[in-house]
């Protein structure tokens, strides 16, 4: 099914029309150390409910900051789409004062400290890819996200 297809079953499953709906671009979910599926499971599942994005990078690459109520059509490893998530929230806040309640968010951690170990190594290797400082007080951009809509198994 291609993206418009799924877009389509997703706003007539919702009962939306396609002038009132906004679709905000797709995604995929992907890390160092994990495969996109496993990343996938874990909101599929809903034990992932946030992303984490340095703020560097976003204006490096010249993207906008997200805002709550943007959805977004996340795709699979084999770019199907698989389900529609809604921005319910989006903060930016320093590194170092991302508290545990936001962080378990990621759905990946047992605590805060093993989270901020992986999250320090892949703001370095943001930083060194788009060539800005990791720092401790490096500003990230928590967005918090909800499923809306799966595809039917």
């Amino acid at each position: 099914m291609t993206e418009i297809e799924f877009w389509k079953s997703y706003l007539k499953a919702t009962d939306q029309s396609e002038e009132n709906a906004v679709y905000s671009r797709e995604l995929v979910f992907e890390d160092s150390g994990f495969t996109g599926t496993s990343q996938l499971s874990l909101v599929l599942s809903g034990a992932k409910t946030a992303v984490f994005t340095p703020l560097d990078s976003i204006e490096i690459n010249r993207e906008s900051v997200p805002v709550a109520g943007e959805t977004y059509i996340v795709l699979d490893s084999k770019d199907e789409p698989c389900c529609v998530i809604e921005l319910t929230d989006v903060n930016i806040l320093p590194f170092n004062e991302i508290s545990w309640e936001l962080a378990k968010r990621d759905g990946e951690n047992e605590n805060l400290s093993d989270w901020q170990d992986k999250m320090h190594e892949f703001l370095e290797d943001e930083a060194d890819l788009c060539g800005f400082e990791a720092r401790e007080d490096s500003k990230i951009v928590c967005e918090i996200f909800r499923v809306i809509y799966k595809k039917e198994a």
